[in-house]
């Protein structure tokens, strides 16, 4: 039985965690089920005492209300929460720019 290549938002998951755990970002991954909050963001964690929420989606993945609403949430109370769809997106969001990106 062959495993199943991973999918464009594993991918993505997977080099989001590995660039938090680079800048020493505490993080974790958010399993959704019956038990979890409606829309919780996949990554969930916390920068310069600031609470972040980081929705992964594919390049065409679509955002659901729940998750929307979710994200809207964690901004309306002061903390990062974003949709992020590459790496770049991550680095801009957390002003990760100057440790990052090769100007």
């Amino acid at each position: 039985m062959r495993s199943r290549p991973p999918t464009p938002e594993a991918l993505l998951t997977r080099s989001v965690r590995q660039l938090l755990d680079a800048a020493g970002i505490w993080h974790y991954k958010a399993w959704g089920g019956p038990m979890s909050a409606p829309g919780i963001p996949d990554i969930i964690g916390c920068f310069k005492g600031r609470f972040i929420g980081i929705e992964i989606k594919a390049p065409n993945g679509k955002v659901s209300e729940y998750q929307a609403e979710f994200l809207r949430r964690i901004n309306a109370a002061g903390g990062i929460g974003f949709v992020a769809r590459n790496l770049d997106t991550v680095i801009d969001k957390l002003g990760l720019g100057d440790r990052f990106l090769i100007r």
